[in-house]
C-alpha cells in the first residue's frame, strides 16, 4: 500500500487489465480525474458505468487521457479504497518542465489498524464515525504512537527545481500539509495549471488530486526538514492535536555536502490555501486563500473539453448536501441515493430513477438522477445549508472538470463562530435552519442570471473536479453537457457516499451508442416475475414434459373412473339379484341347488 504508480504520456491510449483475485468481493477501478471523453464505459463505477468485476473475472479498461497532470486510481466498491486499493496515475508531458527524476509523489491517508473491511462497512451503514484514526500515513508509511516506524523521506538539491504531487487518498479526513520553514509554490490543482501562488500551508480534502507545488529554496539552508500533516476537525477546521503525520525532507547543496539541522523561518502571518471561509476562525495571524481566488493560466484556459457542440441553452440546478432532519439521511436535496441493480449506462431501460414522496420538506430514497440537455450550459449551485448542515463536503464529479465561478462562505464572528450565508433561500415560509432545503434558490432572484452574481469570475476561473462545499455556504460551478455518458457525482467522504449523498448526471444522448464497446457485460437482479421464454430449448423441453405429464394424468384419471364405474355396475346387479331371490329363501332348498349348479 499504496498500489503501483502508473505512468504514461498525454494522448496515449492505454489498456489496463484488472483481474479480480479476491475471494468474495467484486471490484471496479475508477480513474480519478480522467474525464473519459468518448470512453464513458471506462469510468469504473459499479452499477453506474459497468457491472462489478466478480471474483475470477477481469475487465479491460481502455481509454486515452488527454491532459498531463496528477491523477490517481482507486476502487469504487465498498471500503476497498480505505484498505489500500489506490495508487497514483501520472500523465506526463512529452517535454517536462521539471525533469522526471526531480518529481515526487505524496499520498496522504488516515489509518486505524483495528478497522478491517467489515468493521468499516458496518460503521458506514450504521452512521458511526468510521474516521477515527490512529496514524497518518504518507505513501503508506507512518508512526503509531512512538513506535519509531520507518517514515517516508525525500531528497532535493537546493540548486534544482523539484515538483511535488500532493494527493489526499484518505476516506474521511481533511489534512493540513506544510513544510515548516519553506514556502510552497503551488502551480497546479486537480491537474490543471494555475498562476503561481505562494503559501505556507495547504488544506487538502478527501479526493483532491492535487496541489502540485515546488519548494521555494532560495535563502533556505541545507538540512533536514519535516513535512508535517495534521488532521483538521469540525466546521472550524481545528487541529486534532492527538496524531500527526510526518516525512523527512533532506535539502542538500552539491557544493556543500555538510547536512545541518535546519533553522526554521519565523513569520507572524501565514498563508493557508483552500480555506472553506474568508477568515480563519480564532486565528488572526492566518490569511486564507479559497480555491475560488485561484486563477487559471493561459495554458489551462486554452484546453478543449467538448465532444459535442455547445448550444445556447442554459440551466441552473441547486443541489443541497446534508443530513436533513428528522430522519438525517445522507442525501442531496433530501434524496438518499439507492444504487441501481443494473449497469445504468448499458441498461437504461431497466432503470427506475423516479423519486416518489420527495418534496421541499420531505426526504425519500431513490436512484437520484439529473438529466442534462445535450450541449447545454449547466450552472450548479452546490449548497450546504439548512437543518442538515454541520460539516463541509468535498464533492467530486466524474466525467467532467468544472469551472469554479464563485464560493460563498459563512460569516466569521469576532468570537470565531460561523454564521451561515444568507444568500440562499431554502423555503419562503421557514427559516433556513428549520428547512431541509430540498428546493433552494437565490434569495435575490436576479441572481438566477448568474452573470448578475456579485464577485462571479467568468474570465480566468480555476478548473477542478473536486471542490469543498463549505459549511453554511455554497460553491457555484459550470460545465457543458457535451460528454455523453452517465456520470457519478458524490461526496468523497466514504460514509457520506455510502449513506446516499450522491446523484447520477445523465448525459446519455443518442450519440452514446457509438461510444459503448461491443460485449460490455450486463447484470441485474433475478426476481422471477416473468415466465420462461417459450423459444428457449429448456422451456421447450419443459413444455413437452408438461404435455406428456398432462396426458399421463388424464389417462390415469380415466382409468380410475372406468374401474369405479364397473364396480358400481357389479354392485347394482348383485343387489338386483338379491331382490329377485328373496321369496325362495324360506326353505333354502332351491337356493342351495342353484348355488351348487352355478
Amino acid at each position: 500500500m499504496p498500489g503501483p504508480t502508473i505512468f504514461l504520456y498525454e494522448n496515449q491510449t492505454i489498456t489496463i487489465i484488472v483481474q479480480n483475485n479476491l475471494i468474495n468481493e467484486p471490484v471496479t477501478i475508477h480513474w480519478h480525474g480522467i474525464d473519459q471523453l468518448g470512453w464513458p464505459a471506462m469510468d469504473g463505477v459499479a452499477f453506474v458505468t459497468q457491472c462489478p468485476i466478480l471474483p475470477g473475472q477481469s475487465f479491460n479498461y481502455t481509454f486515452q487521457p488527454r491532459f498531463s497532470g496528477t491523477y490517481w486510481y482507486h476502487s469504487h466498491v465498498g471500503n476497498q479504497r480505505n484498505m489500500g486499493l489506490f495508487g497514483a496515475f501520472i500523465v506526463r508531458k512529452i517535454e517536462e518542465d521539471v525533469p522526471f527524476e526531480y518529481q515526487h509523489i505524496i499520498q496522504l491517508q488516515e489509518w486505524n489498524h483495528l478497522y478491517g473491511a467489515i468493521t468499516l462497512l458496518k460503521a458506514d451503514i450504521s452512521g458511526a464515525d468510521s474516521s477515527k484514526s490512529m496514524s497518518i500515513l504518507i505513501n503508506g508509511k507512518g508512526e503509531f504512537g512512538d513506535n519509531m516506524a520507518p517514515l517516508e523521506n525525500y531528497t532535493v538539491d537546493i540548486n534544482k527545481e523539484n515538483l511535488f504531487r500532493l494527493i489526499n487518498v484518505g476516506s474521511a479526513s481533511t489534512f493540513l500539509f506544510s513544510v515548516p520553514g519553506i514556502f510552497l509554490i503551488v502551480k497546479e490543482t486537480d491537474g490543471y495549471p494555475i498562476r503561481e501562488t505562494i503559501v505556507d500551508e495547504i488544506i487538502i480534502y478527501p479526493a483532491e488530486r492535487t496541489y502540485d507545488f515546488e519548494l521555494e529554496l532560495r535563502n533556505v539552508q541545507p538540512g533536514i526538514y519535516n513535512m508535517t500533516v495534521d488532521i483538521l476537525k469540525g466546521t472550524k477546521l481545528e487541529k486534532d492535536g492527538k496524531i500527526f503525520g510526518r516525512a523527512f525532507l533532506y535539502v542538500t547543496d552539491l557544493q556543500d555536502t555538510t547536512v545541518k539541522t535546519s533553522k526554521k523561518r519565523r513569520s507572524k502571518k501565514k498563508t493557508v490555501l483552500n480555506c472553506p471561509f474568508d477568515v480563519y476562525p480564532n486565528s488572526p495571524y492566518t490569511k486564507c486563500i479559497p480555491v475560488s481566488h485561484l486563477k487559471s493560466n493561459e495554458a489551462s484556459l486554452s484546453l478543449s473539453f467538448d465532444l459535442l457542440s455547445r448550444s445556447q441553452e442554459s440551466f441552473t440546478y441547486f443541489l443541497n448536501f446534508g443530513f436533513p432532519k428528522p430522519n438525517g439521511y445522507s442525501s442531496i436535496n433530501g434524496r438518499k441515493f439507492i444504487w441501481p441493480t443494473v449497469s445504468a449506462l448499458s441498461q437504461p431501460s431497466e432503470l427506475d430513477t423516479s423519486c416518489p414522496g420527495c418534496d421541499s420538506e420531505t426526504s425519500c430514497e431513490c436512484t437520484h438522477a439529473l438529466t442534462l440537455k445535450n450541449g447545454s450550459e449547466i450552472i450548479m449551485v452546490l449548497t450546504n445549508v439548512g437543518s442538515g448542515s454541520f460539516i463541509s463536503h468535498p464533492i467530486h464529479m466524474h466525467g467532467h472538470t468544472f469551472e469554479v465561478l464563485k464560493m460563498g462562505f459563512p460569516t466569521v464572528t469576532e468570537d470565531g463562530d460561523l454564521i451561515p450565508s444568507n444568500d440562499i433561500l431554502c423555503n419562503s415560509t421557514r427559516l433556513n435552519k428549520d428547512s431541509q432545503c430540498n428546493n433552494a434558490t437565490w434569495r435575490n432572484s436576479s441572481w438566477m442570471d448568474y452573470r448578475n452574481i456579485p464577485g462571479i469570475n467568468l474570465m480566468d476561473q480555476v478548473r477542478k473536479d473536486t471542490i469543498v462545499v463549505p459549511y453554511g455556504g455554497y460553491s457555484v460551478i459550470r460545465i457543458w453537457a457535451t460528454n455523453p455518458g452517465i456520470w457519478f457525482m458524490h461526496c468523497h467522504i466514504d460514509r457520506h457516499m455510502v449513506g446516499g449523498m450522491a446523484v447520477m448526471l445523465n448525459e446519455s444522448f443518442e450519440e452514446i451508442k457509438q461510444f459503448l464497446p461491443d460485449g460490455l457485460p450486463t447484470c441485474h437482479s433475478f426476481k422471477n416475475y416473468h415466465p420462461m421464454p417459450q423459444n428457449s430449448a429448456f422451456a421447450s423441453e419443459r413444455s413437452n414434459g408438461a404435455d406428456v405429464s398432462s396426458a399421463m394424468i388424464g389417462l390415469s384419471v380415466s382409468s380410475v373412473l372406468f374401474v369405479l364405474l364397473l364396480i358400481i355396475l357389479v354392485v347394482i346387479q348383485f343387489q338386483n339379484r338379491q331382490t329377485e331371490d328373496e321369496p325362495r329363501e324360506a326353505d333354502g332348498h332351491e337356493m342351495s341347488t342353484r348355488t351348487k349348479m352355478e
